[in-house]
């Protein structure tokens, strides 16, 4: 029997960028997947688990089925079809599956998941030889294809990757990232995520959306995603792309180009030892999010919860932290960096406002 891990992901910087070829700041979290699996001796995978129920297929069974969207299943189909497609040949396995990614936090066990079953196979079949990008990618496509989920590339990576990460994907296929080496234990402050009870299915329609407003803008620049576009030739056309494509989509792209400068700030920051710039920039960030991208829409009651957990975390922290929408704010959740000597007072504070709090990093 083995054992394996992957990590759930929390995004710094760089809010809704990957998906068209911008940069992002993000770290792997303590709370993951756990498995323990060993080969099964035929060609059946078979998975059980309390969070994510039983699955169970043979290999090489590899078509996507509409029944399946949205569920494990699909997403182990479509690891597995990943990997055949590779020319990796591999058996089956059985597998025990726990999670301490609570629901609803935001911190991606979608990818977590997916990397997981990509280690998994990686370990049992090829000598944890599979780099990580690799699983990342195969992690994409299983949330893409199979799973129906329009996501980028910085879930999967993350997880995959470890640590703090900062990656470029103006190359889609060849992603420049590295690891940044900064430890938030030594910082004297903690990242902290406030959940606010709200699950990211309320939100599927406002992702798709977003990811439809900044890919119109690129095409009407003549371009397939806006990191083909420079900053310069989108500020020279933000008049007649207002016109062509509406108020909320350009103002969804100029928050992709200054997002993707901030991620580089917020790595750099860091890499120097300079925390004070870099909540600076994370607080430029929080605000971007906030007026530009609008990422969810004000007729739906759960946006109330979720700006009430925000602006409760900065009413406690005042200038000592900062506070975000976490990610797409798809997941519920709000961000926050918090001094160490204040986590515990904000932890009570928090869940008196009726918001469950989890500390990360």
């Amino acid at each position: 029997m083995y054992e394996f891990f992957a990590p759930g992901r929390t995004e710094i910087g760089g809010n809704h960028t990957d998906h068209q070829g911008g940069c992002v700041f993000g770290a792997a979290v303590e709370q993951g997947i756990h498995a323990f699996a060993m080969p099964s001796g035929n060609d059946v995978i078979h998975i059980e688990s309390d969070g994510f129920g039983t699955v169970e297929m043979e290999i090489g069974d590899t078509e996507p089925r509409a029944e399946e969207a949205e569920t494990p299943a699909a997403l182990v189909r479509g690891m597995m079809n990943c990997f055949i497609e590779s020319g990796n040949i591999f058996g089956g396995f059985n597998a025990k599956i726990t999670s301490d990614i609570p629901a609803g936090s935001g911190i991606s066990s979608s990818a977590a998941f997916e990397v997981l079953i990509g280690r998994i196979i990686s370990g049992l079949y090829f000598e944890n030889s599979v780099p990580a990008l690799n699983i990342a990618r195969f992690g994409q496509i299983a949330e893409n294809d199979y799973f129906g989920k329009p996501c980028g590339l910085m879930d999967q990576l993350i997880c995959s990757v470890g640590g703090l990460v900062f990656a470029d994907f103006s190359d889609a296929e060849m992603p420049e990232y590295r690891r940044v080496d900064f430890d938030f234990s030594k910082s004297g402050y903690s990242v902290a995520l406030v959940n606010c009870g709200i699950g990211h299915e309320c939100f599927t329609e406002e992702y798709a959306r977003i990811v439809k407003d900044m890919g119109l803008v690129a095409w009407n620049m003549g371009y397939t995603f806006l990191s083909e576009a420079s900053e310069a030739e989108f500020i020279a056309q933000f008049p007649i792309l207002r016109q062509r494509c509406g108020e909320k989509a350009v103002l969804r792209a100029l928050h992709y180009y200054e997002e993707t400068r901030r991620a580089q700030e917020e790595a750099e920051a860091l890499e120097s030892g300079d925390f004070a710039k870099f909540l600076e920039v994370y607080r430029e960030s929080a605000e971007s999010s906030e007026e530009k991208l609008k990422n969810i829409t004000s007729e739906k009651e759960p946006r109330h919860l979720l700006e009430k957990a925000i602006y409760s975390a900065r009413d406690f922290l005042g200038k000592e932290g900062a506070a975000r929408v976490h990610g797409g704010g798809f997941g519920g959740t709000a961000q926050a960096i918090v001094p160490e000597e204040l986590a515990a007072d904000f932890a009570d504070y928090m869940e008196k406002q009726g918001f469950g709090v989890m500390f990360v990093l």
